[in-house]
């Protein structure tokens, strides 16, 4: 029964796809999911820490754990960009400021007819655009059903395993970690299970931060550090307006710009395996 319902989705999104030409946009409500608290280790009596300081902390704590995007596409491509809020007024008397972020903030472009993805990113305010070919995911389908919004919507999950990288930072942790307690633990890296819900409604098989490949829009993500919750979709058949691909910054593969970043934080770190930022 399952077979035949997944086989009558793909039909249908099919037939409506060589039927319309449209495009949207959807809009997206991202949160970080808290860490679970560990066991604290006993260390020396400190300082309190300054009242004033630790408000600022929490405050830009808060601002990057919630962030607003917005997805624009057609039926093979779209472009996924994060919705920049407004700065609050600088305050002449704080004496600091701090910022935090997640992740990249760089917009993401995906084109499945030219079968490229377009990621920008920066390695300490040098900007990249790494260019990479599609691989198409391996989505397991599941007989699992829900509604957002007004859409009805399936569920399918994806497992992506730990990268090289992840392995050898991890590794070099350990060897510093030996010789040199630090103060805080690197968790050891795990294969991640990606959990979405797409809806057959919207065909076409696009989705948030890049994640693509069913049979029909991705409005849900959960991937286990963060939920990604459509809000609003937005679709017009009337002319199409371009989407615009990422231009700024040097065009490079992900396995280069890894290198290239790696590189440049090695040049910054101390003994420890620290890096530090010089004003």
């Amino acid at each position: 029964m399952t077979k035949v319902i997944y086989t009558a989705l793909f039909l249908f999104v099919a037939i409506l796809s060589e039927a319309q030409e449209f495009q949207g946009k959807s809009e997206y409500f991202w949160k970080r999911i808290p860490k679970k608290k560990t066991e604290k280790v006993k260390t020396e009596p400190k300082e309190p820490v300054d009242p004033e300081f630790e408000k600022v902390v929490k405050e830009a704590v808060k601002k990057a754990s919630e962030k607003q995007y917005t997805l624009t596409f057609n039926k093979t491509e779209c472009l996924y960009e994060e919705e920049k809020a407004l700065e609050k007024p600088s305050n002449n008397n704080e004496d600091f400021s701090v910022s935090i972020s997640y992740g990249t903030t760089g917009n993401k472009y995906l084109n499945l007819k030219e079968q490229t993805s377009v990621v920008e990113d920066n390695v300490f305010d040098k900007e990249f655009l790494i260019v990479e070919p599609l691989v198409k995911p391996d989505w397991k389908l599941i007989d699992e059903t829900k509604k957002i919004g007004d859409y009805n919507c399936f569920k399918a999950e994806l497992v992506i395993p730990v990268t090289e990288k992840q392995k050898q930072d991890y590794e070099d942790f350990l060897k510093r970690d030996a010789q040199k307690p630090a103060l805080f633990k690197m968790e050891k890296p795990e294969d991640r299970v990606v959990t979405v819900w797409y809806t057959p409604e919207i065909p076409v098989s696009l989705g948030p931060d890049n994640y693509w490949g069913l049979p029909g829009l991705i409005l849900e993500v959960n991937d286990g550090t963060a939920i990604l919750l459509c809000s609003k979709v937005t679709l017009s058949n009337k002319e199409k307006a371009k989407i615009k691909v990422p231009n700024k910054g040097e065009k490079v593969s992900q396995k280069k710009f890894n290198e290239i970043r790696k590189k440049k934080e090695d040049s910054m770190k101390d003994e420890d395996g620290v890096i530090y930022f010089q004003h």
